[in-house]
């Protein structure tokens, strides 16, 4: 499916990743009443937090990389809600990376390695 609806990381247009994982979490605040009752104030539903993996050249990995050092990305994705693509304003953490096993430099990269970081929607 996500080589169908392909994502978007501040308009640059990524491969397909190893695995993608979407989790969403409400966004609540709750207060008690002077009667001692619960108040809850839910802020939004669906707040999206991701857990990604790539297998890429070393050129890709720079990119990341670049990903990795800005304060926040546009991350256009595919909803499965809207049935439309949807831009999210997100950062990116914990950002690892390393050489893939037996990988070897060649003319036209540095080796092969894989990237993995989480998304977290402001």
């Amino acid at each position: 499916m996500l080589s169908d609806y392909p994502i978007y990381f501040d308009d640059v247009k990524l491969f397909t990743p190893e695995s993608w994982e979407e989790s969403y979490a409400v966004v609540e605040s709750t207060n008690q009443t002077e009667a001692g009752t619960d108040q809850v104030i839910v802020t939004r539903y669906d707040k999206l937090s991701v857990s990604a993996s790539f297998p890429c050249s070393s050129r890709w990995a720079a990119i990341f990389a670049t990903f990795r050092d800005k304060d926040s990305i546009q991350v256009k994705l595919y909803d499965l809600k809207s049935q439309g693509y949807k831009t999210r304003t997100m950062r990116m953490r914990n950002f690892k990376t390393g050489p893939e096993k037996n990988s070897e430099k060649t003319r036209g990269t540095n080796g092969l390695y894989t990237v993995s970081f989480e998304l977290e929607e402001f």
